[in-house]
Order: structure tokens, then C-alpha cells, then sequence
């Protein structure tokens, strides 16, 4: 094995959702990106850190020296504390939002974790020995950033989870200014052609507006209950902006991060948002992470949405980088969506496309 080796090995989400974490070996630095939980059937698992052992680029979880965390997002961050169990000297980088965030989201478990943490800005570079490493605004949520690594000459970026569209809490992602050689792609859709998303804002979220506005209207009380706590914030800044009289009650968990949020000087709340202590009398929406109560009488809405580009979004994304290899991740198989057209066939047929694609299982070493 030579110094300038670049290998790829997929821990945890390769074709899947869940447990994001990905071994880059550059050389003699060895990196791992991102480190999240997964779940099946309500049951959380970690990535399969035992399989960088079974390969012969590690002999020691201490030979990893740095960890880089893309955004707040418990599928890609939520496993830290287990691998820092493993290797208590691992430097770990995020920015300042995704630290609160996930301070918000982990508590007890992410407070053993601050002699570790630094705390970086987009377009912030670090260098390590035969590497440089720099940060960029990856839209999707606050605080989410792509990493863009130069080792020995070729750029490499991982754009974590990403999205070229604004949202209600952030701008697209922005690109670094550089020619990309190798590009690992958090691709969602990349395989799912049928899904779209409409207009600005994602059909999801239209849809949950428009049945919270059709409640209220009818002097009901709405319950919308989130998949995950930083989606929350998302809709109440929706809330908040379409629906401006709506009185709205937000659980505890919620409010952490709203909390969190304002320290750093971005307003969320207004006068109409308050804490949920007791249960509200209608006309009212109530946010929360926790099941309804049963027998209500409340509205229920799923609050889950997403926050990825769609098919033909991410075909476009990868057509303006044009990297030479494109390893695509986080990326399921879906029996709804697929139609045998998947990113690498459609441009496979496009004649200004140079790339070529790796669909990585778990614990499958490439060379790149």
C-alpha cells in the first residue's frame, strides 16, 4: 500500500437511509465522515465500525485521527459518542450550528464529547499533514457543510446530506470553486426518477400547510407530530410565515433547538409561538415528537417532509461538477420509485459527462 492510496469504505449507509459513516483513507491520514445511528422497526443500530478491522488498512480504531460531521441530522452524527468510546483521540470538526443542534438532540451523551470538538467556518481551511481540508455551505439544513479534501493534487468532496434549493431556514448549497476529481454523493434520489419535488417549496410541506390552514379554519385544533426535532423548527418558521395568527404550541424537545437557535441570533419564535405545558384549547397547532393522545378529538398531520433534491435535481448536480468518479451513498433501492433508470444511465448517455460511478455495499473497500 503506497502513500498516495486513496480507499473508500462504506460503514454504514451505502444503499440505505441510516447510519451514515464513511472510512477515507488518504495516504496515511485516515478519516471518517460523518458517524450516524440507523433504525429498523423502532430498534437503532450503529455503523459497522468492526469492519474497518477486517480490512487491512487499520489495525487500530486509534489510527483514525480525524472525524468530520456534515450536519445535526441523528443518521449522520447520532453514533459519535460510540466511536469516540473506541478512539477517545479523534479530532472531530463541525460548525457551530450543528454543535448546538446536536447538543440540543444528545445531551448527557454529547457533553463527554467537547474536549474533542472544533468548531469550523464555511470556507475555513485546516491543514494535515499531505492534505487540506476546507468547508462549504451545504443548504439542507443550518449549520450542514459539504468537505472539500486536496490530497497529493486531486480534490475530493463529500457532500453529506445537501440541497440546491433554499428552504425556510437556509440557502442552496454552494459549491467550492474547484474542479472536482472525486465526488461522494449523498444522493437520495438517485435512483428514484419518479420522485419530484414542485415549485420553491417541497409538495410535502404544501400539503401539511394546507391541511393545518383548513383545520384552523374549521376551529379545530391541528397535532402535527415530527420525525425529527430540527424538522420542527423548519415548520414553524413555515408556520409562522404563511400562517402568521396561528397560535402554536411546541414540546420541549422542540423548543431545545429553537432555543439553541436564537443563542446564536437566529429568531424563530413570535408572539404567537409558546411553550406546550398543558394541552391547548382549539383552534390551535400544537408541534410535537410525540405520538398523539389518543381519543383527542385533535386533527392529526404527519409533520415528515424532506429535505433532498429530486431525481432530476441531483442528475443536474452531478452533470455541473462532472467529476471523474462519482461514489454514490445514502442512496436506497426502492421498489415505489425504481424503474431501472438510475443516475449512472442517464448519463452514462450524456456525451460532456466524464464520470463514472460506484454504488459501495457496506464494508466494501474501493480504490478511488
Amino acid at each position: 500500500m503506497t502513500s498516495r492510496q486513496i480507499i473508500f469504505v462504506a460503514l454504514g449507509g451505502a444503499q440505505a437511509v441510516g447510519a451514515s459513516c464513511y472510512f477515507l483513507k488518504l495516504g496515511d491520514n485516515n478519516l471518517l465522515l460523518d458517524c450516524g445511528y440507523g433504525s429498523t422497526r423502532g430498534i437503532r443500530f450503529a455503523p459497522k465500525f468492526s469492519a474497518l478491522l477486517a480490512t487491512p488498512y487499520l489495525q487500530d480504531f486509534h489510527q483514525v485521527s480525524h472525524v468530520v460531521i456534515s450536519h445535526a441530522h441523528l443518521d449522520h452524527a447520532a453514533a459519535l459518542p460510540d466511536f469516540l468510546e473506541l478512539n477517545e483521540r479523534a479530532a472531530v470538526y463541525m460548525t457551530d450550528l450543528t454543535r448546538e443542534i446536536l447538543f440540543a438532540q444528545l445531551e448527557e451523551r454529547f457533553t463527554r464529547l467537547e474536549e474533542n470538538i472544533s468548531s469550523v467556518a464555511f470556507l475555513q481551511k485546516i491543514p494535515l499533514p499531505r492534505l487540506k481540508i476546507s468547508f462549504h455551505q451545504a443548504g439542507h439544513i443550518p449549520g450542514a457543510m459539504m468537505t472539500l479534501i486536496n490530497f497529493r493534487g486531486k480534490n475530493i468532496l463529500y457532500t453529506g446530506d445537501y440541497s440546491t434549493f433554499s428552504t425556510q431556514l437556509v440557502g442552496a448549497a454552494l459549491l467550492p470553486d474547484v474542479p472536482i476529481d472525486i465526488l461522494i454523493l449523498c444522493g437520495l434520489h438517485a435512483r428514484h426518477p419518479n420522485y419530484h419535488r414542485y415549485g420553491d417549496s417541497d409538495a410535502a410541506l404544501k400539503k401539511i400547510l394546507h391541511k393545518i390552514y383548513y383545520a384552523l379554519r374549521h376551529r379545530k385544533s391541528v397535532y402535527c407530530q415530527v420525525t425529527q426535532i430540527s424538522k420542527g423548527v423548519e415548520l414553524i418558521t413555515l408556520i409562522n410565515k404563511f400562517l402568521p395568527q396561528a397560535e402554536l404550541f411546541i414540546d420541549e424537545r422542540v423548543m431545545g433547538i429553537v432555543r439553541r437557535f436564537e443563542n446564536l441570533h437566529i429568531p424563530i419564535m413570535r408572539e404567537q409561538n409558546h411553550p406546550l405545558n398543558v394541552l391547548p384549547r382549539a383552534p390551535c397547532v400544537i408541534l410535537s415528537t410525540m405520538p398523539p393522545p389518543v381519543h383527542s378529538g385533535l386533527e392529526i398531520i404527519n409533520g415528515d417532509f424532506s429535505l433532498h433534491d429530486d431525481f432530476a435535481a441531483t442528475v443536474e448536480f452531478v452533470r455541473r461538477i462532472n467529476p471523474k468518479t462519482c461514489v454514490v451513498v445514502h442512496s436506497p433501492p426502492d421498489k415505489f420509485f425504481h424503474t431501472g433508470t438510475t443516475l449512472e444511465q442517464v448519463l452514462i448517455n450524456d456525451p460532456d459527462s466524464r464520470t463514472s460511478f460506484i454504488f459501495p455495499e457496506t464494508g466494501e473497500p474501493f480504490e478511488l
